[in-house]
């Protein structure tokens, strides 16, 4: 019976003194818990610089570092050691997702949801990765059962309203920000302010020719914050509607806000050339001459100019470059349109590994293009993008996109 004691207050001295040396590990995950990143990233270090090695300590390490943003260091753990539970799972996931490496974080919260179904963070979070891949069909899904979760219907209501217009559904888009709007009619409590949230839904309205309606949202969105955009777009509804000089004095406002302002220095032009006034169409329109060699709206402006004035040579150099851009961008708009209803089509694959490629998240776009299977016969734009995102190549111009094979 001695020997039986002894050994059990041995067993109980050795617990006691684990939990004690542990107690920086606790004291860490409980900074994480209460969103105290930086304290539980110093509390997991120390504990590390006292037992290298630790898995425990380590994993602690990576959700401190991921929930700082330091993701390559975060990512390089979790390769090590991998995720032991929810929270490590989440905490990688939102480490490929601060890298924009959609196709790798949405495999990581599918994993959270088998385990825990109804976690909104994990939920909120694969609906962003499947709207960034273009998955739509199954972003809806994931937003709809993000919506029904206690509190989230006016967050839920917004993803559902984004996903919808990008699936070209607008009035399901405009009925999902109105069920948003009744439950937070402030705009407050959302996943994005105020103003954004006035200005999205006043734009939807927009969009559809619905443009009374829209100018009591956008002159919300600018009680709620003035921005240059809110101001633009409030100007564009009031021109729409007849109230030509609030237009103006809304343009005019976005470009004391921002100087750099394209759209109302386009729409400041568009009144004086309809007006017959070059001289103030140039002097709106000259600060846009670099960027009207890549935009149609602005090129086009310039060709109206000089057809204006009388200049048959610049007209002439002005509507080519236009009728290029303008190609150009109903090319763009038709890929567009590809991606959206055939997602997981060989070709939308193709040109979303371009889209990613070109926006500079060239991991995302090498995902892409490893899934996509070479074949005898692939096609040489296909070729020449997987060498270019594996590479350093150049990219192959969209116009090669072969769009008859569609």
């Amino acid at each position: 019976m001695a020997l039986v004691v002894a050994i059990a207050a041995a067993l109980g001295g050795v617990v006691a003194w684990q939990w004690w040396q542990e107690g920086p590990l606790r004291d860490a995950e409980a900074a994480l818990a209460r969103g105290q990143a930086p304290r539980a990233l110093a509390l997991a270090e120390y504990y590390l610089d006292l037992h290298p090695g630790s898995e425990r300590a380590e994993a602690d390490r990576a959700r401190a570092l991921s929930e700082l943003g330091r993701a390559d260091e975060a990512i390089e753990i979790y390769k090590r050691i991998g995720a032991a539970t929810i929270d490590e799972l989440r905490a990688w996931a939102r480490a490929h997702m601060v890298r924009s490496e959609w196709s790798r974080a949405a495999p990581l919260l599918q994993q959270c949801l088998r385990l825990r179904p109804t976690d909104a963070d994990a939920l909120y979070e694969l609906t962003t990765c499947r709207t960034r891949l273009g998955l739509l069909t199954e972003a809806l899904e994931s937003a709809e059962r993000f919506t029904v979760l206690p509190g989230q219907g006016a967050r839920g209501n917004i993803l559902l309203g984004a996903i919808q217009a990008d699936q070209s559904n607008p009035d399901e888009a405009i009925l999902a920000y109105q069920r948003a709007e009744a439950l937070a009619p402030d705009g407050l409590g959302l996943q994005l302010p105020p103003e954004e949230f006035f200005e999205q839904f006043g734009t939807l309205l927009l969009n559809q020719g619905r443009d009374a309606e829209a100018i009591p949202l956008f002159e919300r969105s600018l009680a709620a914050r003035p921005t240059a955009s809110t101001h633009s777009l409030l100007g564009k509804a009031l021109a729409r509607t007849g109230e030509i000089e609030g237009a103006r004095r809304d343009w005019n406002a976005a470009i004391e806000l921002d100087p750099a302002g394209v759209t109302p220095r386009e729409e400041l032009a568009n009144l004086a050339l309809v007006a017959g006034d070059a001289t103030t169409a140039r002097d709106w329109l000259t600060p846009l001459e670099d960027l009207a060699e890549r935009r149609f709206e602005s090129a086009y402006l310039f060709q109206r100019l000089a057809a204006l004035e009388k200049d048959d040579a610049t007209f002439a150099r002005w509507k080519a470059k236009a009728d290029v851009l303008r190609d150009r961008q109903q090319l763009i708009t038709s890929l567009e349109q590809l991606m959206a209803s055939s997602p997981r089509s060989y070709w939308a694959e193709v040109v979303r590994a371009h889209k990613f490629a070109t926006l500079g998240n060239r991991a995302q776009a090498a995902d892409l293009i490893n899934g996509i299977k070479r074949s005898d016969d692939e096609d040489p734009f296909v070729t020449e993008l997987r060498e270019a995102v594996l590479g350093t190549g150049p990219l192959p111009a969209l116009e090669r996109v072969p769009l008859k094979q569609f």
